[in-house]
């Protein structure tokens, strides 16, 4: 037997017409008893059930098609999906030299100033290497309130900023490119006093 391969438009029509011209062809028998033989036997049915039986292919066919679309249209956006979510990801490897140097920071028996030196590098290695897949703080304070970005905790009375706009940022959003990663939790003026 041949290789399956998706119908297109083409192949869909030719069914159709052949389907049609068979039809056209048996229109005369209408009252006698049609024969069919098939990989499974033979089949006798009437013009009217051939009629029935060629109708419902024509729908099998037509359902089959949108599903066929349907399962491409999923491979494409699962394939999209898994792409977008490589280029987001960080190596796990990227990540050793942070580790040892949170490790040396814990084992660290120098004062609070040099541990509290230690631990900002880290941050700013971590900070880095973040950056460098696209990740960067969405911007608060002073900025109109935004649903999407910020997720208000407060509403307050303000005379220094505008109704609806954040007055103070109390945990950072990130986002990268268009997508937010995590909203900043901020308070919003609700106007003045």
């Amino acid at each position: 037997m041949g290789q399956n391969k998706p119908l297109d438009e083409n192949s869909s029509q030719e069914v159709r017409s052949a389907v049609e011209i068979a039809l056209e062809r048996a229109s005369h028998l209408e009252e006698e008893p049609i024969r069919i033989e098939t990989e499974a036997g033979s089949v006798t049915m009437t013009f009217e059930e051939l009629k029935a039986r060629a109708a419902e292919a024509a729908e099998y066919l037509t359902q089959l098609q949108y599903k066929q679309a349907e399962f491409e249209n999923y491979r494409r956006r699962v394939l999209k999906e898994k792409e977008d979510l490589m280029s987001e990801s960080i190596p796990i490897s990227d990540l050793f030299d942070i580790v040892d140097h949170l490790d040396m920071a814990v084992s660290s028996s120098g004062d609070a100033d040099s541990i509290r030196q230690g631990v900002q590098l880290i941050r700013n290695q971590l900070w880095a290497l973040l950056e460098k897949k696209g990740v960067e703080r969405v911007p608060a304070e002073g900025e109109s309130f935004d649903p999407n970005h910020h997720e208000a905790i407060a509403a307050q009375p303000h005379d220094s900023f505008p109704e609806g706009t954040v007055v103070q940022e109390f945990r950072t959003g990130y986002r990268l490119g268009e997508k937010v990663l995590r909203p900043g939790k901020v308070v919003v003026s609700s106007g003045q006093r």
